[in-house]
């Protein structure tokens, strides 16, 4: 079950970012009218995202501890870069918050799926 959850969370962040960039973006609290260059950085995270998904759903369970600990990182980096932008001021406070706290979620999320794998 736990696996499901992460895969369905990554692939809808995936599917909604590569589809719907601007509102997607929007809902990021990025402005896609004043930032053109918006939806592209959008749809390489939905690309990643996706990437992310498929290696999890298609990885057998046994191995899927390796596939968590190689995406845990990324998402570390994730929140690391929201929380600079934020401090920076080049991301809106609020761009900095949603995007943060989605890739301090997928850090939790991950590391709850590889304890549980652990027994």
């Amino acid at each position: 079950m736990a696996k499901t959850s992460i895969i369905a969370l990554r692939g809808a962040l995936g599917v909604g970012a590569m589809l719907v960039p601007r509102p997607m973006g929007k809902l990021f609290g990025v402005d896609p009218s004043a930032n053109p260059v918006a939806p592209y950085l959008m749809r390489l995270f939905g690309a990643r995202e996706l990437l992310m998904a498929w290696q999890m759903h298609t990885t057998a369970d046994e191995d899927l501890e390796k596939v968590l600990s190689d995406a845990i990182p990324v998402d570390v980096a994730d929140a690391l870069a929201s929380a600079l932008g934020g401090a920076s001021g080049y991301l809106p406070k609020r761009a900095a918050a949603m995007s943060g706290l989605s890739a301090l979620a997928g850090v939790a999320h991950g590391v709850t799926v590889r304890r549980a794998l652990r027994g």
